[in-house]
């Protein structure tokens, strides 16, 4: 009888040790399946001369050669990193103070916080709908107002001249991405204790010092979590730049994600463009990595 118990309570906890693994198992096989399968296919076609319609060879660093070889890879490359770091850049700042904005006691803050959401909220196609008739020569809303206050005297080429397109993408990049950073520093701000900012003012610490010494450190994590995150969705954002320039003009806003789909798509070479797409993962691997160990840190 004693051996019939101890069989049934070692299985019950058997069981019970196998029932967490049991309930991520649909996850990991989601991951494996959609994620971590296509990723390691598109690798795998980067070393190949793989074209639309044709077998696909293996050709080792051929594509990654030929890239780096390229000058307008070179291009986008460089202007990847100039838009992703100047975004990304200005996203925080305007996040940052969007937050505190809203975290004040001022009037109306629910009806703010809803109209500073719009952005974040319409489709990026409406977006760049409206903002590419808003940069038009032709009727642009912008010009009126800038010809209207007697801040230009003749129309702006928003999207025709090299600085000024470059300019404009980042901007409206900017207008929508600003959103998400406001809001998740908002939720930081909104579970800091405001005994800490009374025992602080008692001391005698002025606004300026509440914001170093409580707010920022404080509020370090989700800012830093939603910065990472901003500037992966920014690095590798498409359908902003394409349907405003097309990474034009003269490639003054080609990036990577643009030209890898004027290779895979237009130039029907997947190959090459798999290896554009993930020539700089590892790059952004990094970035998670060290957000991930300085957070284990913070908190051990």
């Amino acid at each position: 009888m004693d051996n019939i118990q101890t069989a049934m309570y070692n299985r019950k906890q058997r069981i019970t040790r196998l029932f967490p693994y049991l309930l991520i198992a649909p996850v990991a096989v989601y991951l494996l399946a959609v994620l971590l399968g296509p990723l390691l296919y598109g690798v795998g076609l980067s070393f190949t001369n793989k074209t639309i319609g044709m077998p696909a060879k293996f050709i080792g660093l051929k594509n990654y050669i030929k890239l780096w070889k390229n000058g307008e890879f070179v291009i986008a490359a460089r202007n990847t990193f100039f838009y992703t770091f100047l975004t990304v850049a200005f996203k925080v700042l305007f996040g940052m103070i969007m937050a505190l904005l809203l975290n004040a006691k001022i009037r109306f803050k629910n009806a703010l916080r809803g109209i500073m959401l719009i952005p974040w909220a319409i489709p990026t196609v409406v977006t760049v709908i409206v903002w590419k008739w808003m940069f038009s020569d032709v009727g642009g809303v912008l010009n009126a107002i800038f010809q209207g206050l007697g801040l230009a005297d003749h129309k702006i080429a928003w999207l025709s001249t090299p600085a000024m397109a470059f300019f404009s993408v980042i901007l409206v990049n900017v207008w929508r991405g600003t959103p998400f950073i406001g809001m998740s520093v908002l939720s930081g701000l909104q579970s800091v204790s405001s005994d800490m900012y009374e025992a602080a003012r008692i001391d005698g610490a002025n606004s300026w010092m509440e914001f170093w010494k409580i707010t920022l450190p404080s509020i370090r994590n989700v800012l830093l979590l939603s910065t990472l995150v901003t500037t992966i969705w920014t690095f590798s954002d498409f359908e902003i730049i394409w349907l405003l320039t097309k990474g034009g003009p003269i490639n003054a806003t080609q990036v990577i994600s643009t030209l890898s789909y004027t290779i895979g798509i237009q130039k029907m070479n997947t190959g090459e463009a798999m290896a554009a797409s993930i020539m700089f993962m590892p790059i952004l691997i990094i970035m998670i990595n060290i957000w991930t160990k300085s957070t284990l840190k913070q908190e051990g």
